[in-house]
């Protein structure tokens, strides 16, 4: 059997993370670039990318869940952020306890290149819309979730509009 083919023993799994880390690796490698010339960090691009300028301003808490971290850990993330005029943090209008992040102009500019560098370049891109359109539904099958890809913004920190 050749390498297309894949194992066919009880490495296939083990096969197919290698893969997909090796993948993941590959596009981050692409970005290295534009993430040195921004003057960020892979976990500050990474947090960055995971704030929707199109959804309401989640709470730290909520992006700390979302990037699966520690509340302290997104707090040097966020302050490194607000540094470089990326983002700016305010009291939510529902709790002022709670801190709600919203991107800067300048960050939703930078969060734009960013996304393009990491999806052009990436090694996935040169799969046909068939081949992309597969992978995103065996992966979905998998369990990836893309919209558990952004910051979604906690219920109570953000009032909805009527």
């Amino acid at each position: 059997m050749g390498d297309v083919d894949g194992p066919s023993d009880d490495s296939l799994i083990h096969a197919v993370v290698k893969q997909v880390v090796t993948l993941a690796a590959a596009t981050g490698e692409h970005a290295a670039d534009l993430v040195k010339e921004l003057d960020l960090t892979e976990a500050l691009a990474g947090a960055l990318w995971r704030l929707d300028p199109d959804g309401p301003p989640p709470s730290m808490r909520a992006l700390a869940a979302t990037l699966n971290c520690d509340p302290s850990t997104v707090t040097f993330l966020t302050d490194r952020l607000e540094q470089r005029g990326l983002i700016q943090r305010r009291p939510a209008p529902t709790d002022r306890r709670q801190k709600i992040i919203t991107l800067t102009r300048r960050g939703v500019e930078v969060r734009a290149r960013l996304v393009q560098a990491f999806t052009v370049g990436s090694p996935l891109a040169r799969l046909s819309p068939d081949d992309q359109q597969h992978l995103y539904a065996l992966l979905a099958k998998a369990g990836a979730d893309p919209s558990q890809f952004t910051c979604r913004a906690a219920a109570s920190a953000v009032p909805r509009e009527p």
